[in-house]
């Protein structure tokens, strides 16, 4: 669920606490329906590959252009495939 939305539906069922109109037994049902069971600091794994552009952007939580940036700037190290396909190694 988006956190804009998850965000929305956390202020409905605050809303419905308040009012009266939900009990803390089921708001306490609703909020961990709502989170998920994964532990927030665990590291997304990364497949045992080269990388392409997409996904380093995406671990990186940076846009593309950022990674083009980098990879300008000498940050980034890649080799190039093609005109248009470069590669990032993971080490």
């Amino acid at each position: 669920m988006k956190n804009d939305t998850k965000m929305q539906v956390m202020d409905f069922i605050g809303f419905l606490e308040t009012s009266g109109k939900l009990n803390m037994q089921e708001h306490k049902r609703l909020r961990e329906a709502l989170e998920p069971n994964i532990p927030e600091n665990k590291s997304p794994t990364l497949p045992n590959r080269p990388l392409t552009r997409n996904e380093v952007a995406d671990f990186l939580k940076a846009s593309t252009r950022t990674v083009d940036r980098m990879c300008e700037d000498g940050k980034l190290k890649y080799w190039k495939l093609g005109p248009r396909y470069i590669r990032f190694n993971l080490a």
